[in-house]
């Protein structure tokens, strides 16, 4: 085994905890890994340089944290971290959301709806329509409609409602025009994703903000369990 297949051994150990990060390590290049007793970190490349780290350990996490002092970009901080990331630092920016994932026991039902893959032409169309323009882009959107799983639903040719995968694997962007929803569109989507994710053979796991009470309870209803709290941060250098 290399470097990369030992880190990645060490992380499937707790597979739900590190979901994100190990789908990252699969897809994106990784060019700093950093092992300290059981606490992993890693720092590659998708829209931005992101720092990823598995730590049960708040010494070994802070001895990590010290040997990449200036780096800006954090994802899937849990909340013990924050205080640390945060330390004689200005924080530009923080993103949290609840971390749910959908367990490989529960059953799924029948789609109702006709789903085609997203064109990474719909990339302006999909960010113009987005409530997370401080952390995305149209290159972004481009990139994950090519590199990861999109479905999109059409009425008369027009595109009403969409999915996708984010760099980590998480099953987002789901948004649903306001004039087409309570017609089961995002329930179906969600579901063919689901499904999708699992026929990767991968863990289909999604990221909710709590005060977002529609997509807490909708995936609740699809069978998605709680995990914990997870943070993405953007810090001055």
């Amino acid at each position: 085994m290399n470097r990369k297949e030992h880190i990645l051994y060490d992380l499937k150990k707790d597979i739900i905890k590190n979901s994100n990060m190990i789908n990252f390590i699969k897809n994106y290049p990784i060019d700093f890994i950093e092992k300290i007793g059981q606490s992993i970190l890693i720092r590659g490349k998708s829209d931005e340089n992101w720092v990823y780290i598995s730590s049960s350990s708040k010494e070994e996490f802070e001895k990590l944290l010290k040997k990449y002092d200036d780096e800006e970009y954090f994802a899937v901080m849990e909340d013990w971290m924050i205080p640390y990331i945060a330390k004689d630092k200005k924080i530009d920016w923080q993103l949290s959301c609840m971390k749910l994932f959908f367990p490989k026991e529960k059953e799924l039902a029948k789609n109702k709806y006709k789903m085609i893959q997203l064109s990474i032409n719909d990339a302006e169309y999909i960010y113009k329509h987005s409530h997370y323009k401080a952390y995305t882009s149209i290159d972004y959107i481009k990139t994950r409609i090519e590199k990861g799983i999109s479905l999109g639903v059409y009425e008369n040719e027009k595109l009403v409602a969409w999915i996708m995968t984010h760099d980590d694997g998480a099953i987002g962007f789901l948004h649903v025009l306001e004039e087409y929803r309570n017609k089961g569109y995002g329930y179906d989507l969600i579901g063919a994703m689901i499904q999708k994710v699992r026929g990767m053979g991968d863990i289909p796991f999604v990221h909710i903000e709590e005060d977002n009470v529609k997509s807490m309870n909708l995936a609740i209803k699809i069978g998605f369990i709680k995990d914990r709290k997870i943070h993405w941060m953007k810090r001055s250098k």
